[in-house]
């Protein structure tokens, strides 16, 4: 079958007469009834008027072949790049191509049947022997050889403006080379979630911060709906500059929407809600905060009590940081208790516990409990400053690329 195929392709013939002397024109049909049988002897010149035009139509239809990929491919990439995408690109090049074709078939139909009336379709198949039959299929491998190879060339490029960004980012540090390199990265290939990366952190540099922030939106989109750990810089810093271009209260809207975009581990979650309220304790915004914890505790199962455990563990803190000391002390109490009964498992984490519930006692004038405390935990004395709960200054994140 592919064998017929390619020597239909292949062969360059456009007029024979067969042997019942029937003159017989190549349509545009690729396949089935491909020829345009008369019951007539045709002169050379007669055959050639034919022809002529028949070339005519093909200067105008051989460079679309090419042209509307090229457009197709265009459009293409501005969209998202997903399987659904690349066989919708391809349907659509294929569609205008068999359309353009179409109407060459129509227009040359018509001048044959000016010429010399109603025609018999049939199969275009002219006697060839074996040496032609080979010489048109090598010539035509050729010519496929020639459009993969400018097709891979044209590939590798991307490989060496990948490389030339990295080295521009993380060597170089020249940002404005940067963005000019993912500008023409961006119009020659396909969206890519790692140069939207390093696009954004280079705006970021130049305080574009709209800019960049839109280009953290257009990586989450690419990454898909599986959580990477590029993600959580990504997160991370989609509420720090949309914080710088909105409100505070924008930037959490912002970061949720994103993030309900995402299929996320209990694990990944609560990192995710972490990162919320440190975000939103150092921007003084506390509400919802605590509701936050509360509904991912919901939604865990009620014999999940390790993730539980963590969970309740990060809400304590937050209290904490929230200057809630008495709802502090009390979280760490029950899991401080759950603590001490599975030791075995949590015996690191009840060091912390107890100095984190020291420091909450400590800040409500409860000295010789927070004392015992601190002794409780096991941690020399002088390292106990350390481990009190304090926000950390959110900041850009840089990462290494």
């Amino acid at each position: 079958m592919l064998k017929m195929i390619i020597n239909k392709l292949s062969n360059p013939i456009l007029f024979y007469a067969d042997k019942q002397g029937h003159a017989v024109f190549r349509n545009f049909c690729l396949f089935k009834n491909s020829g345009c049988s008369y019951d007539l002897e045709l002169t050379k010149p007669q055959v050639g008027k034919i022809l002529e035009f028949r070339f005519e139509l093909e200067k105008y239809l051989k460079p679309l072949y090419f042209i509307i990929p090229i457009i197709v491919y265009f459009v293409f990439i501005h969209f998202k790049y997903t399987l659904a995408n690349i066989l919708l690109a391809e349907f659509i090049a294929l569609f205008l191509i068999f359309i353009c074709r179409g109407i060459c078939s129509y227009i040359y139909s018509q001048y044959l049947m000016d010429r010399f009336g109603k025609y018999k379709l049939v199969e275009f198949a002219p006697r060839l022997t074996k040496s032609k039959l080979k010489e048109y299929r090598e010539n035509f491998k050729s010519k496929i050889i020639i459009i993969l190879l400018g097709i891979a060339l044209f590939f590798m490029f991307s490989f060496g403006l990948r490389y030339a960004i990295k080295i521009n980012v993380n060597a170089n540090k020249n940002f404005s080379t940067v963005i000019k390199l993912s500008n023409l990265y961006f119009s020659l290939y396909p969206k890519s979630a790692n140069i939207y990366d390093m696009r954004a952190y280079a705006l970021y540099t130049k305080r574009n911060y709209k800019q960049a922030l839109e280009d953290y939106k257009q990586a989450l989109d690419l990454s898909g709906k599986n959580f990477t750990k590029q993600d959580y810089v990504r997160f991370a810093n989609l509420l720090y500059l949309a914080k710088k271009v909105y409100t505070v209260e924008n930037a959490v809207d912002i970061f949720n929407d994103y993030v309900t975009r995402k299929n996320m581990s209990i694990l990944e979650q609560s990192q995710m809600v972490w990162i919320k309220s440190l975000f939103r304790i150092e921007n003084n915004s506390f509400e919802y905060v605590i509701q936050d914890y509360n509904d991912l505790l919901m939604a865990l199962d009620h014999e999940d009590l390790r993730n539980k455990f963590y969970v309740s563990s990060d809400r304590a803190y937050v209290f904490y940081l929230m200057g809630e000391y008495e709802a502090a002390i009390s979280s760490y109490d029950s899991l401080i208790a759950f603590a001490k009964a599975n030791k075995k498992e949590f015996s690191n984490e009840l060091k912390s516990l107890y100095v984190e519930r020291g420091f909450a006692k400590r800040k409500c004038n409860d000295n010789i409990s927070a004392n015992e405390d601190f002794v409780n935990s096991g941690i020399d004395v002088l390292d106990i400053d350390k481990y009190e709960p304090r926000i950390i200054e959110q900041s850009f994140v840089v990462e290494k690329f």
